[in-house]
């Protein structure tokens, strides 16, 4: 009788033992990824924050807690706040263009009844360049005497358009920008098209009896069913924008005379002056900001769903 009774138990007891089991495996997978992951990106950013409240001798830290000394020197710097507004032209234009551009060419891609994957491999061609190529490749293009960019306007008679798109500090920001989009549309595009994938063909098709356009398709049918694709393609285009570097510092170095200055290039013009307290303070603040914008924009996207 009482062995009857202890049987389930027992069963029960080992049942429960293997299932923990194998609730762990799956982790046991990962470890190895999540481990390299917080060892070469999540670690070096805890100590930037660590070293950037201690003095340093050159690149070394050391055992001088120094406090907020070096936070308070970087927001006392208006060359700090001319980077960081940068920053946000940067962010402005990177939301409208690249995002707007992919998404024009998917639902464009979408369309066509045969050769997408041709059309696909080419107009994402450009994203697959590191941005040190694509820099080195608009700096041939802007160059001002043998670039084929005032080529071009001097062979069609626009030679009054023909300057130095990267010497002009009125444009040198925007034409850095061009170099930027041109790169990151493709990242867009490819995701846009994934998500036109799950939206129903039959509302399409129930738009297109009512006599609805292709604008009208778009705005109305097409851009409220992204809603979360706009969501994830905007946060990547928040972080990509505030962290750009490579693209402005092959090209420009953030001159002339500070016109496409940035955070990522201040951060290296002082790691480069050997003021390492500086660097690590003003990259812990970039971060700061960069969380701040994703998360409040992803909190703002979720309450208005």
């Amino acid at each position: 009788m009482i062995e009857s009774a202890v049987r389930p138990v027992a069963r029960r007891a080992v049942a429960v033992r293997r299932r923990r089991r194998l609730s762990i495996v799956p982790y046991l997978f990962i470890f190895p990824a999540v481990s390299l992951y917080a060892v070469f990106n999540f670690g070096p950013v805890v100590a930037t924050v660590f070293f950037s409240f201690f003095r340093w001798e050159n690149i070394v830290p050391t055992a001088d807690f120094v406090g907020l000394k070096h936070y308070i020197y970087i927001l006392r710097d208006p060359l700090f706040w001319n980077a960081l507004g940068h920053n946000v032209q940067f962010l402005v234009m990177a939301v409208i263009v690249p995002v707007w551009t992919g998404l024009f060419l998917a639902v464009l891609m979408a369309e066509l009844p045969r050769g997408r994957s041709v059309y696909r491999s080419l107009l994402f061609l450009p994203a697959i360049f590191s941005g040190v190529v694509i820099a080195y490749v608009w700096q041939w293009i802007y160059h001002p005497f043998a670039g084929i960019l005032n080529q071009v306007l001097k062979t069609i008679g626009l030679d009054f358009l023909a300057q130095s798109w990267l010497g002009e500090p009125r444009i040198a920001l925007f034409s850095t920008f061009v170099a930027y989009a041109w790169a990151s549309y493709g990242y867009s595009m490819v995701i846009f098209l994934a998500g036109l994938q799950a939206i129903d063909p039959e509302i399409y098709d129930a738009a297109t009896m009512d006599g609805v356009n292709f604008f009208q398709k778009l705005f109305y049918v097409t851009v409220p069913s992204l809603r979360d694709v706009f969501t994830f393609v905007i946060t990547l285009r928040i972080l990509t924008a505030m962290g750009v570097f490579g693209v402005i510092f092959i090209l420009t170095g953030g001159g002339p005379f500070y016109a496409t200055d940035v955070i990522s290039v201040y951060v290296y013009r002082h790691i480069g002056n050997f003021e390492m307290g500086w660097a690590t303070a003003s990259a812990t603040i970039n971060t700061i900001i960069i969380v701040t914008m994703a998360t409040t924009f992803i909190r703002w996207r979720e309450r208005k769903a």
